[in-house]
Formats: structure tokens, C-alpha cells, sequence
């Protein structure tokens, strides 16, 4: 039996070491998870329209827009059942076929690095990767906390994903090139969410706006019939008397006022008063809206038999001032 020396001061190589596998992250899987619902949607309603375009030829499209859309025919229920069940196959079949491909990934998947493994790292049966679909119903119906599990459990497993007995990873592991496994968030999940923070932004946005603009017309209206009541206490006493005492109605000379282009009040472009309708002494007031032209927007005119003004505007009741009928 014989033994081999070994020189203590020889260096020994290093033992191979098995790089780690990079697990994809919430936001990759996030990314591609929207950008496979942006493909099957785009789908699903390109095919609904070309139905309805298909039905609108062929039985005239004057009986499309006769349609009851609080009691449609049964046909068109019958339609629309028919493509949301022929979306759920289409899905189910995009989503088996393609991770149980050679790829392992869906289109989203693929755009964003990322592949669907088994536990061991292997491929998926088409059976595994149609359970996997079904078994993502449960991340639904939680309304997507399921989805959300992938940012917090240590393989970044979603709940189908621990039912399915699946992972999703980096596109280079379990291959012959782990080195080239992408730790970071690359170029395209970055782009991504810039996208979905812009999106975010312009969505808020647009609902400040929504409410801050109607609030904001709200004010300048109020404060423009402010200003009209303000200016109209005097004017509508002056007419009260020339009425009731001269039975004439006045104008704006009469009332101290020069041309009716000469008012200048806050809000008020303009005013004029005369004989609007025979037997009837009024005030019109012209004031400038948010747009910035000039029209008409208020007229009182003064009812001597029954000693009341009567108003009609433009603008909404609430803001008419509080003796006007």
C-alpha cells in the first residue's frame, strides 16, 4: 500500500463553488406580470371589435345602434359570455404553452430576463404549467396579495407559486452560464416604473384637477354675483323709485352712469339698464367667464305690480342673488 507525499507549502485550487441562484424580484415579475395582461387585453379586445364590426356588416348597423344597452338581445349577451370564455382559454393556454416552452417564460417574462422553474430548477411539463395558471386564481382572488407574497418570502415565491411547487428566476440560472445571471433591475424594469410613476402622477393629477377646477369655477362664480350684488344695491333702489314715482324706466344717464361700456367693477365687464321687455325695467349685467370673452350672463328686471325682481343667468340658481325670484 503505498502513499503519496504532500508538500505542505503546495497550494491546493480553490473548491468549485456553485454560484446562488437570483430569484426574480417583485418588481420584474410586476412588470411582466402588466405586460402579458397588456398583450392578452390588447387581444381579447381586438378580437370583441372585430366581432362587433363582423355583426355590423353582415346585419347592418343601423340595428347595433338600435340596441337597448339596459336590456340587450340575448345574442349579444351570448357574444360577449362567449369571448370572455374564449379570453380565459386563450390565457391559460399563452401562459401553459409558453412556460413549458423552451424559453420557459411568457413574452413578459422574456422582455424582463426572467423564466418559471420547478423546484429543482427544471423545465415545466405543459400539466405543471397549466396547474401553475389555475393555481393563480388564488392570487386573484386575494386580490393580489397573493402576488404580493413575492416581496417578502425568501425565494420571492408567490402564493400560486408555493401551491404549484414553482419558482421564477433569472433567465441564466440553472444553465450552463450562472455568471451571467443580472442581480439588478436593469434597464427595463427601471423604465418600467418610471412609466408607472408617471402614470401615477398624471393620474392624480388629473383627479386634482378634476375637483380643484369645478371648485375653482364654483369661486369666480360666486365672487362675480358678489360683486354684481354689491353693485346692484344702489341701482336697483334708483330703479324701485324712477318706477314706482315716474312710472318710467330709467337708463344709465338717469342713474348717474355714462356710456355702459364705462363700468369698471371687479368682475363686471359692463352694465346696463333700461326697458328689456315692454312693461319691465331691468338691469343687465355683462361679466367676463373663466374662458375670458364677454357675455351676457345676468338679468334682473323689477316687477312694480308685485314688487319683486325677477333674475335669469347663465349660471347655476345657487349663485343668483338672494332677492331675486
Amino acid at each position: 500500500m503505498s502513499s503519496q507525499w504532500i508538500d505542505p507549502n503546495q497550494t491546493l485550487p480553490p473548491p468549485a463553488v456553485t454560484p446562488d441562484v437570483v430569484q426574480a424580484g417583485f418588481l420584474k415579475r410586476w412588470a411582466a406580470l402588466f405586460l402579458d395582461n397588456l398583450i392578452l387585453g390588447a387581444g381579447f379586445y381586438a378580437l370583441f371589435f372585430a366581432l362587433i364590426l363582423v355583426a355590423g356588416m353582415v346585419g347592418g348597423f343601423s340595428q347595433l345602434e338600435a340596441i337597448d344597452s339596459d336590456d340587450p338581445p340575448a345574442w349579444v349577451i351570448a357574444a360577449y359570455v362567449g369571448v370572455t370564455l374564449l379570453y380565459y382559454v386563450a390565457a391559460g393556454l399563452y401562459y401553459s404553452l409558453m412556460e413549458s416552452s423552451r424559453n420557459q417564460a411568457t413574452l413578459g417574462k422574456m422582455a424582463l430576463g426572467i423564466k418559471v422553474v420547478d423546484r429543482g430548477g427544471d423545465r415545466l411539463s405543459f400539466p405543471h404549467a397549466l396547474g401553475r395558471w389555475f393555481a393563480a386564481s388564488l392570487s386573484y382572488l386575494t386580490l393580489y396579495i397573493g402576488f404580493l407574497l413575492a416581496a417578502f418570502t425568501q425565494n420571492k415565491q408567490a402564493l400560486h407559486d408555493m401551491v404549484a411547487g414553482t419558482q421564477v428566476v433569472d433567465r441564466w440560472a440553472y444553465t450552463d452560464f450562472p455568471e451571467r445571471q443580472q442581480r439588478s433591475l436593469g434597464g427595463c424594469v427601471i423604465a418600467f416604473v418610471v412609466v408607472m410613476l408617471l402614470m401615477i402622477v398624471l393620474a392624480v393629477g388629473g383627479i386634482i384637477a378634476a375637483i380643484s377646477i369645478p371648485a375653482y369655477q364654483q369661486y369666480v362664480g360666486r365672487a362675480q354675483f358678489a360683486s354684481v350684488d354689491i353693485a346692484l344695491t344702489p341701482l336697483r333702489m334708483q330703479v324701485e323709485e324712477a318706477v314706482t314715482g315716474t312710472a318710467a324706466c330709467p337708463d344709465n344717464a338717469s342713474v348717474g352712469f355714462g356710456p355702459p361700456e364705462s363700468y369698471a367693477g371687479v368682475g363686471i365687464s359692463r352694465i346696463v339698464v333700461g326697458e328689456f321687455e315692454p312693461g319691465f325695467c331691468g338691469i343687465s349685467v355683462w361679466m367676463p367667464p373663466v374662458n375670458g370673452t364677454v357675455e351676457r350672463q345676468f338679468l334682473a328686471e323689477y316687477d312694480p305690480d308685485e314688487d319683486i325682481w325677477y333674475c335669469t343667468s347663465k349660471a347655476d340658481d345657487a349663485r343668483l342673488p338672494g332677492w331675486c325670484h
